[in-house]
């Protein structure tokens, strides 16, 4: 499927693809799932992230894989295969926006659209050696795009340059990238410790070039109260808002998934209301303990993902260990709603490691800018 631009603009003689959860008129959106497909409509109209591209020039030259209804970070789809991920052909390109990262990655598009709950975004730029945007919730409309758990839900997108990156941001966010403006970062000195001394002497190198700019350098520990508290908020609304979402659907169809995303949709009905709105009480607290820390002019940096991709392979049990630790990294944005930007700064093993920058809400325009500055172009 392909869709013409609309008219001429400042994304002209570009291309981009969108993940199969943004609809497209004419078009079923089908969430990585056949069968959702296949008892589906087609779309009456295009998602309004879609037409911005479209209003600025941009030519729409296909959908990308996602996986099934975006409940995953690791990119395999049960039906559909798992996009290769280029710079790392053996590993996992991270999802559920994978097959959007693969395709930039692989230089099929210029830029591609994905989505963002839990680290959709975030994760697959890292393990594929590209830039991802996870902006400010609400930030990107996102009338027309299928809904996981709303309250979390961000419209995003990769670019294997920060100036692409730059541009694609200034059509969605509907302003031009600021100049830069940032009088502290903060270290997030918990999510760059790591068993893997290699990697070690890489984040210290980072972290020592930082302390090189004419800017106030501290450090915290961001999990505060720990992690956990952090993972089991979003985990438990997250459940919540996905099983009144499409529970329905879910429950008749559970055949229809991969046996790893199947068994973890049977649990999304566990969460009860009133655990769900106690978490609700608890994510406003921690909103609340973050917007203290990071004000207009502030960024806090850390490792997007824990390392490198996974190898393809693992045991169920490893997918979902290792989809824990991740959590750590992207679980923060997340609950708090806020723009951070992935940039694949770092290699080990010939295998991108991804550097993040988290800014304060409505601070879109600055993470860009930064990534400029620090991006390699």
């Amino acid at each position: 499927m392909t869709a013409a631009p609309n008219r001429e603009g400042k994304l002209s003689a570009l291309t981009f693809a969108v993940k199969e959860l943004y609809d497209v008129k004419g078009f079923v959106t089908g969430t990585g799932n056949p069968r959702w497909k296949n008892t589906h409509l087609a779309a009456q109209t295009t998602a309004p992230a879609v037409e911005l591209l479209l209003n600025e020039g941009a030519t729409l030259i296909g959908k990308t894989i996602s996986d099934e209804m975006a409940f995953s970070l690791d990119g395999e789809n049960a039906h559909y295969g798992t996009p290769l991920n280029t710079q790392c052909p053996d590993r996992i390109p991270g999802g559920s926006s994978s097959g959007s990262a693969a395709a930039v990655a692989g230089g099929l598009v210029d830029f591609a659209l994905g989505t963002d709950t839990a680290g959709s975004m975030r994760i697959p730029a890292s393990y594929c050696g590209i830039y991802g945007f996870r902006p400010t919730h609400g930030a990107v409309p996102l009338q027309g795009v299928h809904p996981m758990a709303p309250s979390f839900d961000a419209a995003g997108w990769f670019a294997r340059t920060p100036e692409m990156l730059a541009r694609v941001g200034s059509v969605l966010l509907g302003s031009e990238v600021p100049e830069l403006k940032v009088n502290r970062f903060v270290i997030a000195r918990d999510l760059f410790d790591t068993k893997d001394a290699s990697i070690a002497s890489k984040y210290d190198a980072f972290i020592r070039s930082l302390s090189k700019l004419p800017v106030e350098i501290t450090e915290t520990e961001l999990g505060k109260p720990d992690f956990a508290t952090w993972i089991d908020t979003l985990r438990n609304i997250q459940w919540w808002e996905l099983n009144q979402a499409h529970g329905a659907w879910i429950f008749k169809n559970l055949d229809a998934f991969g046996a790893e995303i199947r068994g973890r949709l049977e649990k999304i009905a566990s969460v009860t209301r009133s655990e769900m709105e106690k978490k609700r009480l608890v994510r406003k607290q921690l909103i609340s303990r973050i917007e203290n820390l990071i004000s207009p002019g502030t960024i806090i940096v850390f490792p997007t993902a824990p390392g490198i991709a996974p190898l393809k392979g693992r045991s169920i049990d490893e997918a979902r260990a290792s989809r824990l630790n991740t959590m750590r990294h992207t679980c923060i944005a997340a609950v708090a709603g806020l723009p951070q930007v992935s940039m694949p700064l770092l290699e080990q093993d010939g295998c991108p490691i991804g550097i993040s920058f988290l800014g304060a809400r409505g601070q879109d325009g600055q993470l860009l800018a930064a990534a400029q500055i620090f991006g390699k172009g």
